[in-house]
């Protein structure tokens, strides 16, 4: 049982932190790839970002800055 409870909560714990991502991308006025066409470049390219963002907030650095098409950001 305490498995179960431990696995829900890290779970909603997750689903937390994505929306945090979320919503300090649109504050920042950055688009989510929800808000563009599936299998477009440019979704890809906001996956990749939402990716960049969410390993910064873990306090990682991914390197990858320098891969972005000139004023994507």
């Amino acid at each position: 049982m305490d498995q179960a409870v431990s696995a829900e909560s890290q779970h909603l714990e997750a689903i937390a932190f994505c929306a945090a991502v979320n919503a300090i991308r649109k504050a920042k006025g950055k688009v989510n790839p929800e808000q563009l066409p599936y299998g477009s470049l440019e979704r890809m390219l906001a996956e990749v970002d939402v990716i960049t963002d969410t390993l910064r907030m873990l306090g990682l650095e991914t390197g990858i800055e320098g891969l972005y098409p000139t004023g994507y950001r």
